[in-house]
């Protein structure tokens, strides 16, 4: 057993406190934890609880970082998982993250699939290809993303967008010479992702109109 001897704020974070297990910093605490385990001075704490609060301890903490990296976008499951890697997360937190998060259903890679595709139409318009391989970069399952962009993206939805991101970028070619300019719009449809076929339609249906 030991002896808590003092119980100080930290001076970085208020939300913080230092906890003294005889005369030494053992360890920090929330002050929510800290409240819950209703810690004080001269109490006597067993290694097997101070292990249990600094679990504890960890996991605040680490789920606290992982709502933050939320704030920014949404992420997929393998995204969350790959940060906690980054910050160096022992794996049983990780789980424990993770299970909690689903349970708040801060986790759904269907979602963030859905709302990936969504933007990638609207937003920043890219094909069926290139978003496929961006979302398997992120971990979601192939059949998540076969059953979505089959719901969301049929061939003419796809031609729809290669035209409008065509049109937009034949206005930088304008002045090239005429076999230049198709081969420069076709290379710039096919690094955004669209098939082929629908390539060759549009590249011909575009230059036609100029």
């Amino acid at each position: 057993m030991a002896t808590i001897t003092s119980i100080k704020p930290q001076k970085s974070k208020k939300d913080r406190l230092n906890i003294f297990l005889d005369g030494k910093f053992a360890f920090s605490l929330s002050a929510d934890i800290l409240a819950k385990a209703a810690l004080c001075e001269n109490q006597e704490i067993s290694g097997e609880k101070v292990a249990e609060l600094i679990k504890e301890s960890e996991f605040s903490l680490v789920f606290d970082k992982v709502l933050r990296f939320l704030s920014f976008r949404p992420r997929s499951e393998f995204e969350i998982n790959e940060y906690m890697l980054r910050k160096e997360v022992g794996g049983e937190t990780r789980e424990m993250v993770l299970e909690k998060l689903k349970n708040l259903n801060l986790i759904d890679d269907e979602a963030f699939a859905r709302q990936w595709i969504e933007y990638r139409t609207c937003g920043r318009p890219e094909g069926k290809t290139l978003i496929k391989m961006e979302l398997r970069r992120k971990g979601v399952d192939k059949e998540i993303i076969d059953k979505l962009l089959s719901e969301e993206r049929g061939s003419a939805s796809e031609k729809i967008l290669a035209e409008k991101y065509g049109r937009a970028k034949l206005k930088r070619f304008k002045n090239l010479p005429a076999l230049e300019a198709k081969r420069k719009l076709y290379s710039a449809l096919m690094i955004r992702g669209f098939n082929g076929e629908i390539v060759g339609e549009v590249v011909d249906k575009l230059l036609k109109e100029e």
